[in-house]
C-alpha cells in the first residue's frame, strides 16, 4: 500500500492536532502545511514543504491525495471549492461554513461528483457515544448537555459558540439517534462584542426533552451529558473519558414495612481507547483508500448545520 500524501491548510489550535495525528499515522505522508501566517512564501523543512499561500502549490504537477483545511471559517468555502477542482478529497474542520446556500452547494457538489468530504464534527467518532448508539436506548426522558470553555484568546477567529461548540452536540444527537426531527422551543443567548459566546437551547425530538448548554465564558472546562431513561442515568465526563451509570433498585427496611430506593453504580472507562481525532482521520484515509463518497456522513453534517443556522435566525 503506497503512502498517501496529505495537505494541511491552517496550523492553528486544531491544524496542530491534525498535524501531529498525520505524522504518526501508518501509510500517511504530511506532504506540506499552508498557513498565511509563515514569513516565508514558501520553505521545505524536514521533508515537509511550507506554504504562506495555496497559490504557490502547482497542483497538476503534486502528488497530492487529500487535504485537512483547518484554517478560519472564512476560508473553508473558497478552500474546498479549489480542491475540489483539483479533485482532491478534503475534510473540512467545523464549521464547515456559515452560509447555508455554501453548504448545499458543496454537499451536493460532492454526491453528484463523487468527490471525497468529510466535516471534523469530531464528537461523532467519540468511542463513548458508539457505546451510546450500540445501546439502542428507547425509553429516554431528557438528555442534558452542558459543554463550557473558558475565555479564548482574542486572536483565534472562532465563530459564535453555537457553531464552535453546540455544533458538535446537536451532531452527537442526530449520530446516536438516526437524524430524528429536532424541535427548538426556546434559546437564551449572551452576546459579547457582537458574538454569542454563551448559549442555552431548549430541544425536544421523539419525545424526549433535550437541553444544550454551550459557553466560552466558563471558570472551567466541562464537557458532560446526563442521560435520563425511566430505569437508568448516565452520566457522561467526556473529559475523564468514562460513563458512570446509575440504576434505581430497591431494599425494604428491616424496622418498618417500607421501601427505600438505592442506586446500583457502574462505571464504564474509555480511558484506553484510541484518540478521537485519530479515529476521524482514519474514516477520511479509508474514504481515500476505497474512493467513496459517504453519503449518511455529508446528510448529518447538513442537518446539524443547518439547526444551527435556524436557530440563529429565530434568537
Amino acid at each position: 500500500m503506497s503512502k498517501l500524501n496529505i495537505l494541511l491548510i491552517g496550523l492553528g489550535s486544531m491544524g496542530s492536532i491534525h498535524k501531529r495525528i498525520i505524522e504518526h499515522t501508518e501509510n500517511v505522508n504530511l506532504y506540506g502545511v499552508v498557513d498565511s501566517k509563515f514569513e516565508k512564501k514558501f520553505e521545505k523543512k524536514n521533508g515537509i514543504n511550507y506554504f504562506k499561500t495555496i497559490n504557490s502549490i502547482d497542483f497538476a504537477s503534486e502528488n497530492i491525495d487529500g487535504a485537512i483545511i483547518a484554517s478560519s471559517t472564512d476560508t473553508h468555502f473558497k478552500f474546498a471549492d479549489l480542491l475540489f477542482n483539483e479533485n482532491i478529497p478534503i475534510l473540512v474542520e467545523k464549521p464547515i461554513v456559515t452560509k447555508p446556500d455554501e453548504l448545499d452547494f458543496l454537499v451536493k457538489n460532492a454526491i453528484k461528483h463523487n468527490k471525497i468530504f468529510r466535516s471534523g464534527l469530531i464528537e461523532i467518532y467519540n468511542p463513548i457515544f458508539n457505546y451510546i448508539k450500540d445501546l439502542n436506548l428507547n425509553d429516554i426522558i431528557s438528555i442534558q448537555i452542558f459543554r463550557h470553555s473558558q475565555p479564548i484568546s482574542g486572536k483565534r477567529k472562532l465563530e459564535n459558540v453555537l457553531y464552535d461548540l453546540a455544533l458538535h452536540d446537536i451532531s452527537v444527537i442526530n449520530y446516536i439517534f438516526s437524524n430524528p426531527k429536532i424541535n427548538l422551543l426556546g434559546h437564551s443567548s449572551l452576546p459579547k462584542n457582537g458574538k454569542i459566546e454563551s448559549s442555552e437551547l431548549l430541544l425536544n425530538f421523539n419525545d424526549t426533552s433535550l437541553f444544550i448548554s454551550s459557553s466560552r465564558e466558563s471558570q472551567i472546562k466541562i464537557r458532560e451529558w446526563n442521560i435520563q431513561t425511566r430505569s437508568k442515568l448516565f452520566k457522561i465526563d467526556l473529559i475523564a473519558q468514562k460513563i458512570d451509570i446509575y440504576e434505581a433498585g430497591s431494599i425494604k427496611s428491616l424496622d418498618a414495612n417500607i421501601f427505600n430506593t438505592k442506586s446500583n453504580h457502574t462505571t464504564v472507562s474509555f480511558a484506553n481507547k484510541p484518540e478521537t481525532a485519530q479515529i476521524q482521520f482514519d474514516y477520511f484515509i479509508k474514504n481515500i483508500y476505497e474512493n467513496k463518497v459517504d453519503k449518511d456522513h455529508l446528510n448529518l453534517a447538513k442537518k446539524s448545520h443547518n439547526l444551527v443556522s435556524d436557530i440563529l435566525k429565530n434568537k
